[in-house]
């Protein structure tokens, strides 16, 4: 099987109705158009980047045997961004829907009768390809036609137009059967035995014998496992399903539990003693099983610490493989497990580099929000086809069919989804039966179920209890930002243990020390007062809750105000990821903060900006995934003298391995004095151990409180922590 990359740079020129019609000609002029890159963005060209619509033009040489009776020549686009109808030699070969999918089209016909027309040598002749790209304007503020997912949200990949042929396109040439659809999960892994399910396609013109072999190469350059099995080809499309037994395989972990092995599969198809075809995958041998939102893998639990992640860049095309990866990498240096892909599909690089580096992902079908109901036929496909293309990796462990099916957390105008006197239409989205979470969702995470039995399926994410199941699944729960405080999560938990059992959306927004992120005044003479309209329309800033939370009155400039506002997300961050942690499988099973990294410049949940440059709430998420935190009930803002103060001391470990003779010291400073406790224990295996109590009366001075925490064993720290409040005078 050979393939060519018919790499950039193309001809490109705003489409128009003499041009479509004259451009599919081989010996149409071309020379004035522009020069654009493939793969890549017409938005990265300013002379096209406010088209909707553009046409694409190459040409090329084929080489390949097309006299050869059997020999079979396709054409693939592993990505068109939104849609797109392709014409070959002057002929049309169809339409395109989907930016994420791979599409392609035989060619084999075309390409023998235009040689035979032109009598030229069978092995070269110049071909002509004219691609019609259409990117239509999205409106945030109606429901989703198409799945645009996360690109549908411009305060997050700004208004920058993704249209163009983003990924490569290529030409497979193959002999007389072409296997397609290819899919490969491992379905059971122990340290006994591992099984993978291999599915594939054949295309074949005619009736026939085939021999497919499948070869497994084990990591570290042990012997392959090679199997080979026989079956009867009909004309068309022909659907194998089969397995294979690995015994005494290396099981392939998270970073945190173990190694990373990869095997590498590799399945051909043998027509009259020739090879046709030839398609491989990696694949790492593992099991995931999910009891009520608590994962394991290979037997083993564990709570997963996660984060939202955005596109590396806005136009996913422009991101170097390094910068993609580099974005893996930070994840886990800060001590996080699972990266949630939020409502998009990302470059094959992002999986090579999670398989490697041990780093669970949550993939999301790119479907956001509301949406029409046209969109059903075209998201069970999508279902089907992203199996398909990513089922192979192993650090994919969860599929989501449908990200805020009510749409009341996501787009411009966010609202809270918690039982609030102000916001009874938001609890009525949740609570109200939809077709949406009724039928499309359902139907979408069926397709998924279908297509991949291996992995736990979330079908409305963000979806409340409700009629007719009351089977909720995770929850977006953004206090402090939404609505209520920050602290209002643990009080939430204690009166409803069910919502938290994977809180998968929160955070608070912060304002990068960026020169891209200009904070203008509004008035002519320079007095600090930033207009927040238009911050939020050029960076995404959200104005309500700007307002509520980080008003800039009181501030004395933008430095100010931009150090509060980081400062708010960094405590935010801390005390609700320690407080979902305290609640270790009793009952949280794991959480996706919202976000890891800016796409491009912006006011946003991120805790990098686009440049990845550090905010202070790096830091803090750190200091709350290590593997042993100390962590106590949090004092309460204000405080009266006179006051009876009681505080539970935790340990959360999430060690393998027992912690002995833990020592736990607290220390309480106030305006009167210092005042401290000593307690001892042991922590079990990943596990939460309350190892004691503080006791305390307020005093009758006014002023700060400071608790600090420190937990040891032996001379080595495990961790320490800080509390501070204020007494009222």
């Amino acid at each position: 099987m050979v393939s060519t990359t018919l790499a950039g740079p193309w001809r490109a020129h705003p489409t128009s109705d003499d041009l479509r019609r004259n451009c599919i000609e081989h010996d149409f002029d071309d020379s004035p158009w522009h020069s654009i890159d493939v793969p890549g963005h017409w938005a990265s060209n300013p002379a096209l980047s406010s088209r909707t619509s553009v046409l694409y033009r190459t040409q090329f040489e084929l080489d390949a045997d097309i006299s050869d009776d059997t020999s079979r020549q396709w054409l693939l686009f592993d990505g068109i961004w939104d849609r797109a109808d392709i014409w070959l030699d002057g002929n049309y070969l169809g339409p395109t829907a989907g930016w994420f999918l791979t599409h392609e089209f035989e060619i084999t016909e075309l390409v023998r009768s235009a040689s035979n027309l032109d009598r030229t040598p069978a092995k070269s002749r110049v071909h002509t390809l004219v691609v019609e790209v259409a990117s239509p304007v999205i409106n945030p503020n109606e429901p989703g036609r198409s799945l645009h997912g996360l690109f549908a949200e411009p305060s997050i990949v700004g208004h920058s137009n993704p249209g163009g042929i983003w990924q490569p396109v290529r030409i497979v040439s193959t002999g007389a059967v072409r296997m397609t659809k290819n899919r490969v999960i491992c379905t059971a892994a122990s340290d006994a035995e591992a099984t993978i399910h291999l599915r594939s396609h054949l295309i074949s013109d005619d009736p026939t014998e085939a021999t497919i072999t499948t070869t497994l190469r084990p990591p570290a350059g042990a012997a392959p496992i090679t199997s080979q099995r026989k079956h009867h080809l009909v004309s068309g499309a022909t659907v194998l399903e089969w397995d294979v037994h690995i015994p005494s395989p290396k099981l392939w972990w998270p970073w945190s539990l173990g190694d990373q092995p990869l095997y590498r599969v590799t399945v051909s198809v043998e027509v009259n003693g020739t090879i046709s075809g030839i398609w491989e995958r990696t694949v790492g041998l593992r099991e995931i099983e999910m009891n009520k939102w608590v994962l394991s893998i290979n037997g083993t639990r564990l709570f997963c610490k996660g984060v939202d992640l955005w596109p590396t860049s806005a136009l996913p095309a422009t991101a170097t493989a390094d910068q993609i990866a580099a974005d893996i990498s930070m994840a886990r240096e800060i001590g996080l497990d699972l990266v949630r892909l939020d409502s998009h599909v990302a470059r094959p690089e992002l999986y090579e580099t999670a398989d490697r580096l041990g780093m669970l992902i949550w993939q999301d079908l790119p479907m956001r929000g509301e949406v029409k109901r046209s969109i059903q036929s075209q998201a069970v496909n999508a279902a089907h086809r992203l199996v398909d293309q990513l089922g192979a990796h192993p650090s994919i462990v969860m599929w989501c069919a449908h990200n805020d099916p009510t749409g009341t957390t996501t787009g411009p105008r966010p609202t809270t989804t918690l039982p609030t006197r102000r916001s009874l239409f938001g609890v009525a989205k949740q609570q109200v039966p939809t077709w949406t979470k009724s039928v499309l969702d359902r139907l979408v995470g069926r397709a998924f179920d279908v297509a991949d039995t291996s992995r736990p399926v979330v079908h409305g994410s963000g979806t409340w209890p409700s009629a007719p199941k009351f089977d909720g699944t995770d929850t977006h729960l953004r206090f402090g930002w939404n609505n209520g405080t920050g602290r209002d999560l643990e009080a939430f938990a204690r009166r409803i243990p069910r919502m938290v059992r994977w809180v998968s959306s929160f955070g608070a927004q912060s304002i990068p020390v960026s020169a891209d992120v200009a904070i203008r005044p509004r008035n002519a003479s320079g007095d600090w007062r930033p207009d927040l309209g238009l911050l939020a329309d050029r960076y995404g800033l959200s104005e309500t809750s700007f307002r509520h939370y980080l008003p800039a009155t009181g501030t004395h400039g933008p430095e100010e105000w931009i150090e509060a506002s980081q400062g708010y997300q960094a405590i935010l961050l801390r005390r609700q990821i320690e407080t979902l942690r305290r609640l270790k499988y009793k009952p949280t099973g794991g959480f996706t903060f919202a976000a890891l990294a800016d796409s491009r410049p912006a006011i946003s949940f991120a805790i990098y900006d686009h440049d990845r440059n550090p905010k202070h709430a790096v830091e803090a998420v750190r200091s709350a995934c290590q593997p042993v935190i100390v962590v106590a009930d949090r004092l309460p803002a204000e405080l009266d003298p006179g006051d009876a103060v009681l505080l539970d001391v935790h340990i959360v470990s999430d060690l393998p391995r027992p912690l002995e003779n833990v020592v736990v010291l607290a220390s309480l400073e106030t305006p009167t004095g210092v005042e401290q406790w000593a307690w001892r224990g042991e922590v079990a295996p990943d596990s939460v151990a309350r190892l004691g109590s503080i006791n305390w009366i307020v005093p009758e001075a006014g002023g700060v409180v400071e608790l600090s925490l420190e937990a040891r064993s032996g001379d080595h720290v495990l961790a320490d922590n800080g509390y501070r409040a204020h007494i009222n005078a």
